[in-house]
């Protein structure tokens, strides 16, 4: 009787936490290999991910060109990209796609889509991480098998997908296009929740201001409030980048700023699902990378008609460190939520001549400046106001807006008898309120008076 006993191959499931704990007469078979490969390259694309995002690193330049015939490519050049998962997409030469024959091939749902032609259409350019199995070799087994069942390959590559896919943002909304009935291979634009909520916080940081003339401030709670609406479906909606300016005091500004970022790191990043748990294996889920979107019309028969144009606005990219190093040391990197020095202009300025009570201009004006009597004016008053790049804006008005006017003016007279004075005497709704006063002793032969205006803004 034989006291062996078949052995059975216990298949762990693989852990991307979990290392092989190499011991001195420890048995290797393949489920130490692939865990050992499978924490390596997981914490390699958690490093990328987590750390720094995705999007196009390296190349994958987008153009339109053609092989000398009359069909119309789109060409991506050789480059690098992470896309959502932190897996890198290598591309190592010039990839090109006929529109043509992609229009073709899907004319019938196209039409479905769009309706007859000629009609505008919109395709995404899409990189996708794809892996193959290469390199068969023979591999010991039991007898009486099938060629097929005696060869295994020996290496997975490392591989990608380039697909022209529709955009969702441009399909008609009525009546509704139907997914599932979509044919294979014409498939949607990948979503991109995590990019679209970072360009939001960028212009939600952009309305920050630090201030301390402000009349009313948030609170910690209300800026972190503004940060959590950023997990909504239409973030666009919800933090409009042309809000009002967003007054945060000196004192509270580097602490508020910090708080605020880490609710971006411990509530919405999570929210947003921006980056996926380390489950191993578990990739299931189409990822790719956007690269661009062509604008372009199709004539009658599902071809391309006229020019295309390439829109690549909403691509995700990551910028190397050592340039952001450089920008930083340059002081580039400033903007929103920072205390700024204030600047000044000359807004307005011009020469009047007095006729009667009336002050004509003479010569040119900056700002289309003028003075008027008209309103309740104390006696030698005029009212300054000017429409040019800069309008006068009331300075005192409520709420602030953080900008003043420094008047500077001087009477001009043909007699050294007389003598005169220029005052500013307010600023109103309407404009600056001076006046022109005679205080000598001879004849009022004020003749006119110039007149210069510089705006000054606080933190511009």
């Amino acid at each position: 009787m034989s006291t062996f006993q078949t052995a059975t191959a216990v298949s762990q499931p693989l852990d991307p936490l979990k290392r092989v704990n190499y011991t001195f007469g420890l048995v290797l078979g393949v489920d130490e290999f692939e865990q050992e490969q499978t924490y390596f390259r997981e914490k390699d694309k958690s490093h990328s991910r987590i750390l720094h995002g995705y999007g196009t690193d390296y190349g994958l330049a987008v153009s339109i060109g053609n092989d000398g015939t009359s069909d119309v490519e789109v060409r991506i050049a050789c480059g690098v990209a992470v896309n959502p998962q932190g897996q890198e997409i290598h591309v190592s030469r010039t990839m090109c796609a006929r529109i043509n024959d992609w229009l073709g091939k899907y004319k019938d749902s196209l039409q479905n889509i769009f309706g007859t032609p000629p009609v505008s259409v919109a395709l995404c350019v899409v990189l996708c991480y794809r892996e193959c199995l290469t390199d068969s070799v023979p591999i010991p087994g039991e007898p009486c098998r099938t060629q097929s069942d005696s060869m295994a390959p020996s290496h997975i590559s490392e591989a990608f997908e380039l697909k022209l896919c529709l955009d969702p943002d441009t399909l008609p909304l009525s009546p509704p296009v139907d997914i599932s009935a979509l044919p294979a291979g014409l498939t949607l634009r990948p979503t991109q929740a995590e990019e679209e909520a970072i360009r939001e916080f960028r212009k939600l940081l952009q309305r920050v201001q630090v201030s301390d003339v402000a009349s009313q401030y948030v609170t910690q709670q209300q800026l972190d409030d503004m940060v959590r609406q950023l997990t909504a479906p239409e973030p666009l909606t919800s933090i409009p980048s042309s809000g009002p300016t967003i007054y945060i005091h000196p004192a509270d500004a580097p602490e508020m700023l910090r708080h605020a970022l880490l609710v971006w790191v411990t509530e919405v990043r999570p929210a947003l699902n921006a980056v996926p748990p380390m489950t191993a294996c578990d990739e299931t889920a189409e990822q790719c990378v956007f690269l661009a979107r062509l604008n372009f019309s199709v004539g009658n028969i599902w071809q391309v008609l006229g020019s295309i144009t390439i829109d690549e606005s909403d691509r995700p990219f990551l910028v190397q460190t050592r340039l952001l190093q450089e920008a930083a040391l340059l002081g580039l990197l400033g903007g929103g939520a920072s205390v700024s020095a204030a600047s000044s202009s000359v807004v307005a300025a011009g020469v009047f001549q007095i006729n009667g009570s009336a002050a004509i201009p003479v010569g040119p004006t900056i700002g289309g400046l003028t003075a008027t009597t008209s309103g309740t004016l104390p006696p030698g008053g005029y009212l300054l106001n000017w429409s040019g790049g800069k309008p006068y804006v009331n300075p005192l008005g409520s709420p602030p807006n953080l900008r003043m006017y420094v008047v500077k003016g001087t009477p001009y007279t043909s007699s050294i008898a007389s003598q005169a004075i220029f005052e500013v005497m307010k600023f109103s709704a309407d404009g600056i309120v001076v006046r022109v006063l005679e205080t000598g002793k001879g004849p009022p032969v004020v003749e006119g008076f110039m007149v210069e205006v510089t705006e000054i803004v606080a933190g511009s």
